[in-house]
């Protein structure tokens, strides 16, 4: 075939008609006009053959019902088909935006909230696991800082005796009156032992918690959580300061003999209180020369001994729950009942004023918020509990999984957008070609039909492109 433009346009389609080929006998015409012979044919084969086919198009007006045919295919299927997908594309591209949106604000909500708990147990959120163990040496220096913190308390607390010795009519014995806030305004933070028994122990098998290095490629075999009794250190150094749950002793003189003479005989003793038993953890030796031994729950400092430690808890909040109700009685003005019976009241009750109680009040708190702190709260599982370093270790890094997989999932619905937009670009020039051409047949076959009927006018209605 010639090598013409509208040649190859007339033969791109799918489906060609009699008036393609109608329009390529005319083409020829000009191209083959040498091979035309004396009695006017064409020699040219091309030209034969495009003539064999109109001449069998003509058959019985075969090349209208053709061409309706192609017509009516083009108007109920092809062009329905091609909006339907051009419209979908829209549509898909349109529900990308707002899912990419959604997307991008789900991770970002989750990567708010990995953030947020990071910063409320003091770790950057590198590596989570070793950095959860390192916060467990903070612990000895936050209760030895809660421990010297109860001395500024220490007017709170003879205001509320003095106000419970005036409500009584005597004297409230120091044992029934904050106990635990007394020992440890007293002696600070001391073991659970001499809490319980009264006596310094001379040893304290100490639980230790196992060291953070490299624990993110130490094998279970390799992590010691102190379970065994083998990595239970024995500290036999210094004065009996506490250094949190640590208690370090002077050195024990067992003796010229040294080991030999020592007697490990062990009894249980019996303060009157029952809480010396073994099934505690305290453990002391029975004879003169042996040793008091404070292991288990008996070797935690007071405040690192869960019971001792909610113990306290509960008096600070006596002690602030006290402070509160009298700054609201305070606050009452006209009263007359409560100004007669408050004269009666001792010089430290009255001399106190609604600033200074108020100040009172926000130390309580302030002491309380150090101890139950979201960040505390972990440690104190932490410690208690190697398996929660996992749990916890898996509920912040499952956060990271989920802003990850949102930001793969915003990923894909930008490629689907762009798939869908490189598809509409593709069709929305087909659905123009499609449609001009549908509109060039609607022509032609009209013309066809008015020739028959000699030049009347023919409309084919009912189409729309």
């Amino acid at each position: 075939m010639p090598e013409l433009d509208e040649v190859r346009e007339l033969l791109s389609g799918s489906f060609i008609n009699y008036f393609n080929c109608q329009r390529l006998v005319e083409i020829l015409k000009e191209t083959e006009k040498d091979t035309k012979n004396f009695f006017g044919c064409y020699s040219s084969q091309r030209m034969k053959d495009w003539l064999e086919v109109i001449r069998l198009y003509k058959v019985d007006n075969v090349y209208l019902a053709d061409a309706a045919q192609q017509l009516t295919r083009t108007i109920n299927y092809e062009i329905p088909s091609m909006k339907r997908q051009i419209n979908k594309n829209r549509q898909l591209q349109e529900e990308s935006v707002s899912k990419e949106e959604a997307y991008l604000k789900s991770s970002a909500e989750v990567r708010t909230q990995f953030e947020r708990e990071c910063q409320k147990l003091g770790i950057k959120g590198v590596h989570v696991k070793s950095e959860l163990l390192s916060l467990l040496k903070e612990l000895p220096g936050v209760f030895d800082d809660v421990a010297n913190s109860v001395a500024e308390l220490k007017p709170a607390i003879d205001f509320y005796r003095a106000f419970i010795n005036f409500t009584l009519g005597h004297n409230l014995p120091d044992a029934e009156f904050l106990p635990l806030t007394h020992y440890i305004l007293k002696k600070g933070n001391t073991t659970t032992y001499e809490w319980r028994s009264g006596r310094v122990p001379d040893v304290v098998a100490e639980r230790r918690p196992s060291s953070p290095v490299n624990i993110e490629t130490a094998s279970d075999e390799q992590i010691n959580f102190g379970d065994s009794a083998a990595d239970e250190a024995i500290s036999l150094e210094s004065t009996s300061q506490s250094n949190g749950d640590f208690v370090h002793l002077d050195q024990i003189d067992f003796g010229a003999d040294g080991d030999d003479n020592i007697s490990w005989d062990i009894a249980i003793q019996d303060d009157g209180s029952g809480s010396n038993e073994a099934a505690n953890g305290g453990i002391s030796g029975s004879d003169e020369g042996g040793a008091d031994v404070a292991q288990g729950i008996d070797a935690l400092s007071v405040l690192h001994n869960p019971t001792t430690r909610e113990m306290f808890l509960n008096e600070l909040r006596e002690i602030e729950c006290f402070l509160t109700q009298r700054l609201e009685e305070m606050l009452i003005e006209g009263d007359v009942l409560l100004v007669s019976i408050m004269q009666k009241a001792t010089e430290a009750i009255q001399s106190q004023s609604v600033a200074s109680v108020h100040a009172m009040v926000e130390r309580v708190k302030a002491l309380l918020g150090s101890l139950t702190s979201h960040k505390m709260l972990h440690l104190y599982q932490l410690h208690s509990s190697p398996k929660y370093v996992d749990r916890l270790v898996e509920q912040l890094e499952h956060k990271l999984y989920l802003t990850d997989k949102y930001i793969q999932s915003r990923d894909a619905v930008i490629a689907r957008r762009q798939e869908a937009r490189t598809d509409q670009a593709k069709l929305e020039p087909q659905l123009e070609v499609i449609a001009k051409k549908a509109k060039v047949l609607r022509g032609q076959i009209e013309q066809e039909i008015s020739n028959k009927y000699q030049g009347r006018p023919v409309n084919l209605i009912g189409i729309n492109f």
